[in-house]
């Protein structure tokens, strides 16, 4: 174990009954035990931040878009895509989506899907 604490545990097992009921560690043990339960779940915690494939997003998006700012505009220039590109490889008008970023129009479940597609994001990221 790490921190120079013995590897070895000597616990003294109280019985009840003449079943194992308590177990008593010297404290140092003891510290040893948990230092080794917190590198287990800290290592467990690395490996599923690894295995995280998720994109993440700059705080400064996130706040614009908890502040009630259009979503898919804000992903759109995030990925540096201009309104007229967008919209051609959504199949739909520049002014559209400009309406759409304006919170004009909500656009239609089909041409939100495409975009989520084109930004690369979740619907849900974009609704």
């Amino acid at each position: 174990m790490k921190r120079g604490i013995s590897t070895k545990i000597h616990p003294q097992i109280i019985l009840k009954k003449g079943t194992p009921a308590f177990v008593v560690l010297p404290y140092k043990e003891y510290e040893a035990i948990l230092a080794s339960i917190e590198d287990a779940e800290d290592i467990e915690a690395i490996t599923i931040a690894q295995a995280d494939q998720s994109e993440g997003f700059p705080l400064d998006m996130v706040e614009r878009i908890a502040a009630g700012e259009n979503a898919i505009k804000i992903f759109r220039e995030y990925r540096e895509i201009s309104q007229k590109e967008l919209a051609d490889r959504a199949n739909v008008s520049r002014q559209y989506i400009s309406q759409i970023e304006g919170n004009e129009r909500t656009g239609t479940m089909k041409v939100r899907k495409k975009i989520a597609v084109i930004l690369s994001v979740d619907l849900d990221d974009i609704a």
